[in-house]
């Protein structure tokens, strides 16, 4: 196996806290009845409507999967297809690859597990951090308990339009709405509360109409108070929605010191505090005036594995220019598509790689993290896998 220090794993990065424990990188869900991790009772998350149990059992957790490495078992519901795993070890040789057990096998010890939220399914000493702690840190309204630049919040009785209007715990950008005036807040709030049954607390935060950028940043934080810095995407949105990422690593030295002082250092002490340890991923509003901090999650982020793959790729091949692309749909099937990349990548200067697949009714869906020495390279090679 090809090795380089610019492979660093999510695995390798956990076990400098926790020398023997397990990754669990299956989302909770408190709308999708039968699933597993269904958080029903305690935990519980807006996500409605629920998205599809294949998503929360395989598309999702599968993207980790590349750059997990072999120092921490992943426990996952259903294992990758072979032809997957032979993928990822073909144009990744110098990540291994990851041991994959069944949740089952990973509560049959007293070890740790690194969740990536607040499970009411497994029991509050197998959480890597207690789940009243991780649950109360993903709440919107903890944003406020960070002495960090943040937008103003207004009470519900004492709102000023256009307003965002943010669910405390939600999942894929459900939970936030922009209302523009006070007949839109009562029917949102109407849905939200009687057709969606919310109950928890909503967030009424002022709307920025002039952002030049949402950069979404992300870091380790490790037992001893040592910071990794992972690195820095510039986020895509379809409404509310995370889509894609784009990095360019010639500018992760900026965007790291860009936000150093003012969010970086505030959000590591709360975490601290509160005893978190772990991936941290904050979301930052940049406008001509100002920065604000909008959102933190304290948990192993959708984009983790392509910055950890895209620091090898730049370091390594020279292929500075990458992007995610999330939620695509093809008309043909997952082994095909798996092959097709393949076919690709031996004849350009980028890569694909197939973070996740899973056939659908009607070809395949996938997330992809695809690297070039140019972004217009990038969307060539995304243009070619996908037409």
């Amino acid at each position: 196996m090809a090795s380089s220090i610019n492979a660093i794993t999510i695995g390798s990065l956990i076990q400098k806290d926790l020398k023997e424990a397990y990754f669990l990188p299956q989302k909770p869900s408190s709308c999708l009845k039968g699933y597993r991790f269904f958080n029903d009772k305690k935990y519980r998350i807006y996500d409605y409507p629920a998205t599809p149990s294949s998503f929360r059992r395989l598309m999702s957790p599968f993207y980790h999967l590349p750059a997990a490495g072999d120092e921490i078992p992943v426990l996952m519901e259903r294992k990758p297809e072979s032809f997957l795993k032979q993928h990822w070890k073909q144009w990744l040789p110098a990540f291994p690859s990851a041991e994959v057990k069944s949740p089952d096998e990973g509560l049959q010890d007293d070890l740790p597990i690194v969740t990536r939220a607040a499970l009411q399914s497994i029991p509050e000493d197998k959480h890597f951090v207690h789940p009243d702690i991780l649950y109360e840190l993903h709440l919107k309204s903890s944003i406020l308990d960070i002495k960090a630049p943040s937008p103003r919040h207004m009470q519900e009785s004492d709102i000023s339009y256009p307003c965002m209007v943010k669910i405390d715990m939600s999942s894929g950008g459900r939970g936030n709405r922009l209302v523009k005036n006070e007949i839109e807040l009562s029917a949102t709030l109407r849905h939200i509360r009687e057709v969606c049954g919310w109950t928890g607390k909503i967030v009424f935060q002022e709307f920025f109409p002039q952002v030049k950028e949402v950069p979404s940043f992300q870091f380790y934080l490790h037992k001893s108070g040592e910071l990794f810095w992972v690195g820095t995407t510039s986020g895509g949105f379809s409404g509310f929605k995370w889509t894609d990422g784009l990095v360019d690593w010639d500018k992760q030295d900026y965007y790291e010191k860009l936000v150093l002082e003012d969010f970086t250092k505030p959000i590591k002490n709360y975490l601290q505090k509160r005893g978190y340890f772990g991936l941290v991923t904050f979301e930052v509003v940049i406008t001509d005036h100002a920065k604000y901090l909008v959102d933190m999650n304290p948990r192993i982020g959708d984009d983790t594995t392509h910055l950890l793959l895209a620091r090898y790729m730049a370091l390594d091949f020279g292929l500075k220019h990458s992007a995610i692309f999330c939620y695509n749909k093809h008309n043909i099937s997952a082994r095909r598509l798996v092959a097709k990349a393949n076919a690709i990548n031996k004849k350009s200067e980028g890569i694909i790689i197939v973070l996740s697949v899973a056939d659908a009714d009607k070809g395949c869906e996938s997330d992809l993290s695809i690297f070039a020495k140019t972004p217009e390279e990038v969307q060539t090679l995304f243009h070619n896998l996908s037409n």
